[in-house]
């Protein structure tokens, strides 16, 4: 895969957990942006119209929720 995956997540979200396992299974490489814990990172969130987690960035496309 050629496109940035980044994956934004909060403590205690089992979701969050649920989708960067899948990615790790699927061999994905991905950042972990823990918005619970990084200001930029909440303001990133906020600026892609998420207040959500996760939310996945791939490339320009935006994928909230995991199931």
């Amino acid at each position: 895969m050629s496109d940035t995956v980044i994956v934004y997540h909060q403590d205690g979200c089992h979701p969050c957990l649920t989708a960067m396992e899948y990615l790790r299974q699927k061999g994905i490489q991905f950042t972990a942006r823990n918005v619970s814990h990084d200001p930029t990172a909440q303001d990133e969130l906020l600026a892609l119209g998420s207040r959500s987690t996760p939310t996945i960035k791939i490339g320009a496309e935006i994928l909230i929720g995991f199931s």
